[in-house]
């Protein structure tokens, strides 16, 4: 049985199984009027105005339920939340509406609320879920419920942004349910500023986008304070992620080479950010790429370096619509619409790149040729479009040629996408963990492979080519 444990800390819980009705109090959303009226408050054309609209509409309708703004359980942040020590628990609601999302049969679905840490180690309060399997796996010499804290890819940049907000989790099938149905349970932080947008006090909580050791903290920390809620998980973890949830991932191993937390059993690094990537920036003309990264990186850095402002980056029109993505509370879809319509040049200012602040922030946050502790494997598809499969190459070499020591695995897929390279390697990453839960240790070094398909890559679906929908009917296949 799912339970929280009692302490004289009080921790707040939900262990009801909630109606729409109850777990949401009234429907607060801002009124889709109103939204179309700030998308129309600045000067947009009205073909880009439209898709903003359109794309708006899209997210809402993926919302699990209503919009954060509307549910307790990320409106209602407890009082302890304002000094309680990175990877305390603040906030348990034991079981959700599975309705509401378009879970795998037969996983069950918890939230937290714990505290967590920034960029420049501040405790800041984060939203988490949690996956349970309906059949945990045993494991020599473990005791409990195997744990893999999972970090995703990049859903946004507000709070309507966090996965455990979202119908089917953000990632789905590509790796939470496939770790819940292996009999893995999963410790899933939105990320602080996501989900959760506000502390005690009311006071906003940015999303510092690609600052890969915070995500690295909200990592640890959602493990340790999910451990802390329900004493049948293991004291043991893996940490896994994807994308930013890549870098987030490789950013916990380097802050447990410093800072060595108990339980930590290695890391999964698919298709990571990095520091190389974020420096190609400078090393690139201004593009829809950077135009698409500059903005969402910059709409926090002043919480990070407080003399940073937007316009030390962009344009009047560049800073207009990053305000207006926020306001939006606008996420990936929106971003798309927003950022990638107009020339990059109309958005970012030509002498951006004679500023200190990317160099301060890759050398803060960054991973790549730093030490790392505990074995890493790193996945890379060779057909990246969002990851290019060189940018991790400079990572794992830097790293490799600073500490040669470091465990790293390198395994690079042939003809393989972003968010498909987990689907290509999800037998290895599946036996990856398994080995680290059994006990099995990992050579000293790095080592590197590529692997190939058994049939021409051209013959092999590139793309996720569905999208999960609430079904009909209980028996429902297509």
């Amino acid at each position: 049985m799912l339970r929280t444990r009692t302490s004289a800390k009080a921790v707040p819980t939900e262990t009801s199984l909630p109606s729409p009705a109850s777990s949401f109090h009234g429907n607060p959303d801002p009124p889709l009027s109103q939204v179309l009226a700030k998308i129309r408050s600045i000067d947009l054309d009205n073909d880009t105005a439209s898709a903003v609209e359109v794309a708006i509409g899209f997210e809402r309708s993926n919302w699990a339920g209503y919009s954060v703004l509307s549910d307790s359980f990320y409106t209602v942040v407890p009082e302890n939340a304002s000094s309680a020590t990175p990877g305390s628990i603040l906030k348990v609601e034991n079981y959700m509406n599975s309705s509401l999302y378009t879970l795998a049969p037969n996983v069950a679905l918890s939230r937290i609320l714990f505290q967590s840490a920034n960029a420049n180690e501040s405790a800041v309060p984060a939203s988490a879920f949690i996956l349970w399997p309906w059949n945990p796996r045993k494991f020599k010499g473990i005791e409990g419920f195997p744990v893999v804290s999972w970090a995703h890819g990049t859903s946004g940049w507000s709070g309507e942004c966090g996965p455990s907000h979202i119908r089917n989790l953000w990632y789905q099938f590509s790796a939470p349910f496939a770790l819940a149905l292996q009999g893995y349970v999963v410790v899933a932080p939105d990320y602080a500023g996501l989900g959760l947008d506000h502390d005690a006090k009311g006071n906003r909580i940015p999303h510092q986008y690609l600052a890969n050791n915070a995500a690295g903290y909200d990592l640890i920390y959602a493990a340790k304070a999910a451990q802390e809620a329900y004493p049948q998980l293991s004291k043991e973890f893996v940490v896994m992620g994807h994308s930013q949830g890549g870098g987030a991932a490789w950013g916990a191993a380097q802050i447990q080479a410093e800072k060595h937390f108990s339980g930590y059993l290695g890391t999964i690094a698919g298709s990571p950010t990095s520091a190389a990537q974020i420096d190609g920036l400078k090393a690139a003309p201004v593009s829809t790429f950077s135009a698409g990264l500059l903005p969402t990186i910059g709409q926090a850095l002043s919480s990070i370096f407080p003399s940073f402002r937007l316009s030390d980056w962009l344009t009047a029109k560049g800073v207009a619509r990053t305000n207006l993505l926020q306001e939006l509370q606008g996420c990936q879809s929106t971003r798309l619409e927003l950022l990638s319509s107009a020339p990059a040049a109309d958005l970012i200012v030509p002498d951006w790149t004679s500023t200190w602040y990317l160099d301060a922030f890759n050398n803060l946050t960054g991973t790549g040729g730093k030490p790392i502790s505990e074995p890493m494997l790193v996945l890379q598809g060779t057909a990246d479009p969002s990851v290019n499969v060189t940018f991790t190459d400079t990572a794992v070499n830097e790293t490799c040629s600073a500490y040669p020591e470091s465990q790293i695995e390198y395994v690079k897929w042939t003809g393989v996408s972003h968010v498909p390279v987990l689907f290509a390697a999800q037998t290895y990453w599946l036996d990856w963990i398994a080995d680290r839960f059994s006990g099995k240790g990992c050579q000293r070094g790095c080592t590197e492979q590529t692997m190939s398909p058994a049939l021409p890559v051209g013959a092999y679906q590139k793309e996720l080519a569905y999208f999960l929908e609430y079904p009909l009917y209980g028996y429902e296949t297509a």
